[in-house]
């Protein structure tokens, strides 16, 4: 069985890996830049690791771990510094609430000992402890529900920059059951969410193992990549070919590229965004049919200071900026103290995220002014006495998928509607089933699963 993969990110390559195993199965990639890698992107400057897409991945996610361990570059990886994080309100940094988890408290002292909320809003917070369990037949969104739990201020403080930060959108659409399923499942077994929290609290490491629960690799997650291109069969992986249309021939597919090369191939493995994979769709006026997936744009700003010019800031790993503060960051990372491999002694390294949803129009301004705003922002919350040494910004337009409510079902009736005309192309990758690292990889394996084992029953036909 010939097969053909659309895109060199981690879930193509993915893909590409675990098929490499199966002589049976005659794969190639064809990605449509220069480099492999999609969203996970290195860069180094002297001895600074600069990362401009994700920096890391959840550790307590087995897939990718596994593959780290099969590729023997373990011994590459760290762990983050656990420091304390902070949400900038009325000017000033205060801490997260500790214990919690995804923002949650785990027990009303964090909750009442926080000097984020007002007294009002941590009496409405704590009503969360008595509030009859929510009605969660159908999907809805997680303001929706943590709204219901804990009031408009605890959301709008603590837990929209926390979660719209790494789901990139509003929690006021967010899909509860696509982005935090194990809330849902939660609020639906527990009256508390809180005493939910607790008893993830009890299920974690103990208290001062000083143990994070994200990896990265000393050089950057590009190390991953790299090692999983050294692994496969150079002659397999086609970069500079954009795929442009996917049309049937008979029982296979063609494939055509903007350079002009075909490819028939029995099978295809879709791992591209949803809305570049939907325009590829010819027969049937399949590709008009197929309603896009919204992304969000952001834009990372990394600058480095010498240490002396960065006289006072908050003693932790970074802070979040919720909506109505003066300024177009919505994050910052102290890469120095989070990833101390990272950056080289004597030199802070800040990394800044602008692009807030519905607020966007900043990732489309020149270097220049990004970098300006940034550093006017950054000015208010830390003590800067000097000028950046450097700066680097990376945009990312629309990149980042948002998965608002229904977004599960309308996931099975795109893979339906694309089943219809094109029985063996696979939709897999951060558009569907979930956007971290190690969800992509599972899903790259997943769609070579299904492969095999269609290869299997027709060899028993």
């Amino acid at each position: 069985m010939k097969v053909a993969i659309i895109g060199g990110g981690i879930t193509g390559l993915s893909a590409l890996y675990e098929l490499s195993k199966h002589p049976e199965v005659d794969a190639e990639l064809f990605e449509a830049s220069q480099m492999l890698g999609g969203k996970i992107r290195s860069y180094h400057r002297e001895d600074f690791v600069v990362e401009r897409g994700a920096d890391s991945f959840l550790a307590r996610k087995p897939e990718l771990m596994a593959l780290v361990s099969e590729l023997g570059i373990e011994d590459q990886l760290v762990t983050n510094e656990t420091g304390q994080a902070f949400i900038l309100y009325n000017e000033e940094l205060h801490p997260i609430p500790k214990p919690s988890s995804m923002g949650i408290p785990s027990s009303l002292k964090p909750l009442l000992s926080t000097s984020l909320l007002s007294t009002k809003g941590k009496m409405r917070a704590s009503l969360d402890l008595v509030k009859p369990k929510a009605k969660l037949d159908e999907d809805v969104a997680a303001g929706q529900l943590f709204r219901y739990r804990f009031g408009d201020e605890m959301v709008d403080r603590l837990l929209e920059p926390l979660l719209s930060g790494i789901y990139a959108g509003s929690l006021n659409e967010l899909s509860l059951e696509s982005t935090l399923p194990q809330f849902k499942a939660l609020a639906t077994k527990h009256r508390s969410l809180i005493k939910a929290s607790e008893a993830i609290q009890k299920k974690q490491p103990t208290a001062g193992t000083n143990t994070g629960q994200f990896r990265t690799f000393k050089n950057g997650l590009i190390t991953v990549i790299e090692a999983l291109e050294a692994r496969l069969d150079q002659a397999s992986i086609h970069k500079d070919h954009k795929l442009v249309s996917i049309e049937r021939d008979g029982n296979q597919h063609r494939l055509s590229f903007e350079n002009g090369h075909e490819e028939i191939a029995d099978a295809v493995i879709m791992t591209v965004p949803q809305p570049v994979a939907a325009t590829t769709f010819v027969e049937d006026g399949l590709s008009e049919r197929l309603e896009r997936l919204r992304g969000a744009s952001v834009a990372t700003v990394a600058l480095a200071f010498r240490e002396s010019d960065v006289s006072e800031r908050a003693d932790g790993t970074g802070f979040l900026v919720p909506k109505g503060n003066d300024t177009v960051i919505k994050a910052v990372t102290f890469v120095d103290k989070k990833w101390p491999t990272a950056v080289p002694d004597g030199y802070v390294l800040l990394r800044s995220f602008v692009g807030r949803p519905g607020q966007e129009e900043i990732v489309n301004e020149s270097d220049d002014v990004i970098v300006e705003q940034v550093i006017k922002g950054l000015s208010k919350m830390l003590e800067i006495n000097g000028i950046p040494l450097w700066y680097d910004v990376e945009r990312w337009q629309e990149a980042m998928p948002t998965y608002t409510v229904g977004h599960k079902q309308r996931v099975q009736q795109w893979r339906e509607a694309v089943n219809d005309t094109y029985p063996y192309v696979l939709l897999a990758g951060a558009s569907y089933d979930g956007v971290g690292l190690p969800d992509c990889v599972r899903q790259g394996i997943n769609a070579t699963n299904q492969i095999v084992n269609q290869v299997k029953n027709n060899d028993k036909q």
